[in-house]
């Protein structure tokens, strides 16, 4: 579900036509965790000047929905550029172009929002440099193709494999994950993705270069469901739990 805020019912109509049917209206006095539907992205809307309520409501939504990309609807204007970042806008769409390009825009940021996010987060961790490379180059290609194993890992980053899971491992000392189990949740995470865009699992497995078998093996090892009850599991449910089992163990200790 997509939520949408917009100041107008003129822009929230614009809005709500180029998303269609997956857009739900929030009118700004409620969470918007409201209900149990899945919030994949938020759309601010907002036609300049920028009133100056609008930045706290962003750092608001993204406190609510941390796992959900914001997209900033406004018109051109100087100092819009200094949204993008600072703001926890993931990307912003003139007016103008709603039609034409809001949809592909939010299909692309629900896409890399999360995963471009945790890796900046490693990026800024105290690990050491050779695994904040690694594990920043894993989860940035696990947008698209993930990294299979952890031998293709070290193989495009010109290091030992047995160097790189020592280092993950005596860096998540607190947690049971280790780099091959990372990387395993990362293929999960992607196929999960593909499957819930519409792609059947045997299409899901010729995109990313594994059986259907192996899939299966993957997720029962991690987050120990079948594929069917993989399709059934809510994006941001997954996105929590990868968290949670594999990135907190990192990062607890590691932070800047």
């Amino acid at each position: 579900m997509i939520r949408v805020l917009a100041d107008s019912t003129h822009d929230v109509a614009l809005i709500e036509e180029a998303v269609g049917g997956a857009a739900q209206v929030v009118n700004g006095t409620g969470p918007l965790t409201r209900d149990e539907a899945p919030i994949e992205c938020v759309v601010v809307g907002c036609r300049t000047p920028v009133p100056p309520g609008r930045l706290e409501l962003v750092r608001e939504i993204e406190e609510e929905v941390p796992w959900a990309p914001i997209i900033f609807v406004t018109d051109p204007a100087p100092d819009i550029a200094q949204w993008l970042g600072e703001t926890g806008v993931s990307d912003i769409v003139w007016f103008d172009d709603v039609r034409t390009d809001l949809r592909s825009r939010i299909e692309a940021r629900c896409r890399t929002a999360v995963l471009f996010g945790l890796a900046v987060e490693i990026e800024r961790s105290t690990l050491s440099p050779a695994l904040r490379s690694a594990l920043a180059h894993s989860l940035r290609a696990a947008t698209d193709r993930p990294v299979r194993s952890v031998k293709e890992l070290a193989h495009v980053l010109h290091r030992s494999p047995v160097t790189l899971s020592q280092a993950f491992r005596k860096s998540a000392a607190t947690g049971d994950t280790t780099l091959n189990r990372f990387l395993g949740a990362l293929v999960i995470l992607r196929a999960h993705q593909l499957r819930a865009s519409g792609l059947s699992w045997e299409v899901v497995s010729q995109r990313l270069g594994f059986t259907r078998p192996t899939l299966h093996l993957k997720s029962k090892k991690w987050p120990g469901r079948t594929l069917k009850q993989l399709a059934r599991t809510p994006r941001q449910h997954l996105l929590e739990e990868f968290a949670s089992d594999h990135m907190q163990p990192l990062l607890n200790g590691a932070t800047p």
